[in-house]
């Protein structure tokens, strides 16, 4: 065995098998937070702090704690094309008789002139 900082944990643990085991079981202790964040929107954000700062412990609780906070609903925006403006409602015949009442009264049209218009309307 080496004397470097892993076979120390390994002679700790009494065999080389133990000592692996142990290791990867501390790594997924410490990476909780990315695993639970997985599938998440901010998944990369939570991996990166607690990646960085999970070794402090605050880092590692505020990584969970946003691991296990439910994501902001998306917010969906419907552009709706403006609609068209309506269009100007017909004149009514009424409207169109009196129009031409006054045009006669007015006299801008003779009498037959009136009763053609009149009649013209009275057909449409």
């Amino acid at each position: 065995m080496s004397n470097s900082l892993f076979g120390s944990l390994f002679l700790i643990m009494g065999n080389e098998v133990a000592g692996g085991a142990a290791l990867v079981i501390m790594g997924l202790l410490y990476f909780i937070p990315a695993i639970v964040a997985k599938g998440k929107r901010n998944a990369t954000s939570i991996l990166v702090l607690n990646l960085l700062l999970g070794w402090t412990i605050l880092g590692w609780i505020a990584a969970l704690i946003w691991a296990l906070s439910n994501d902001a609903p998306i917010q969906k925006v419907v552009v709706q094309s403006p609609s068209p403006a309506p269009a100007p409602a017909a004149p009514s015949i009424a409207d169109e008789l009196d129009k031409l009442r006054s045009l006669r009264n007015a006299g801008e049209l003779t009498n037959e002139e009136f009763l053609q218009q009149k009649a013209r309307l009275l057909r449409s």
